[in-house]
């Protein structure tokens, strides 16, 4: 049987507008053979799934850390992760993203003298979950600054990113890897594209990564284009990492972007070293299990 998966998903926990359950649910529906959930910077979401949740689908934990970067932006994945490692949960309590919303909402202000009720602020910061630029570009749509979430980005999100880069708080590229290997997790390196590197720039990058402990790469996302999948297919191999894909799916947030199959069909994920890896050392445990028990003996 043919695996279909999707390897990269958020929900209301970070920037989705759906639970875990119904993520889960939904991916069901569609015939996900693999799924993850991987919210931004927290790991609460996956918390509320039950073992009758994800009966019948093969489910990674997963989180994408956000780490500081000088250009563009890095973020890195965290798979297999134990969501209840004491050095994860203490690092993801620091609420890095309460302080950098708050930036930003300074930044809108001072650049575009655009400002927002008190207490629709206080609603965004007050809530359970990871708070950041999408809550903004809700409200400039909800007030008509712009007429899509794209827009809200392009016009004026991206500039008061860059406007703060220097200010905000957050992880190294170091912390995120460490916090994901202290957690028995396997730290992927997220959309590449976004880094806005060329190839040679993104492949001394991926070689300092991998010697602090990265082991592979988002290749197949829905801002890859096949070109730039294919390029990325080949580094990984030449540099012996795992392969992964999803379509950064956040539900109606992003209307254009389909769970499994992106924007027009354009993510299509039936393999990953990544998963194979994971599914031979799972039949390895299995069979350690087994073999353990049969040396059991009654008495």
């Amino acid at each position: 049987m043919e695996r279909l998966m999707d390897l990269h998903t958020h929900t209301i926990y970070s920037d989705g507008d759906k639970t875990p359950k119904e993520i889960v649910k939904q991916g069901k529906e569609i015939g996900l053979t693999d799924l993850a959930i991987s919210d931004h910077d927290i790991i609460e979401g996956l918390k509320t799934l039950t073992e009758e949740d994800l009966e019948g689908i093969n489910f990674i934990n997963a989180v994408e850390l956000t780490a500081k970067a000088k250009k563009g932006r890095m973020h890195i994945l965290g798979y297999n992760i134990d969501i209840y490692n004491e050095f994860l949960n203490e690092k993801l309590n620091n609420r890095n993203d309460l302080y950098n919303f708050m930036l930003y909402v300074e930044g809108l202000k001072e650049i575009f003298n655009i400002s927002f009720k008190e207490e629709e602020i206080l609603e965004i910061t007050t809530r359970i979950g990871n708070i950041g630029r999408p809550d903004l570009a809700k409200l400039l749509l909800k007030h008509n600054y712009v007429s899509s979430i794209k827009e809200a980005f392009d016009k004026y999100l991206n500039t008061v990113m860059d406007s703060c880069r220097d200010k905000k708080r957050g992880y190294t590229k170091e912390e995120c890897i460490e916090m994901i290997l202290e957690a028995g997790g396997i730290p992927v390196l997220a959309h590449p594209i976004s880094l806005d590197l060329t190839k040679e720039e993104l492949i001394e990058e991926l070689k300092y990564l991998k010697s602090i402990g990265l082991m592979g790469i988002e290749t197949r996302h829905i801002h890859h284009t096949p070109e730039y999948t294919m390029m990325l297919e080949e580094i990984a191999s030449e540099l012996n990492l795992f392969t992964t894909g999803g379509t950064d799916y956040h539900g109606e947030i992003k209307p254009n972007v389909k769970l499994a199959t992106g924007i027009d069909n354009n993510v299509h994920v039936t393999s990953s070293t990544m998963i194979d890896y994971l599914t031979n050392l799972n039949k390895q445990k299995i069979k350690c299990i087994k073999k353990n028990t049969t040396n059991i003996k009654t008495i």
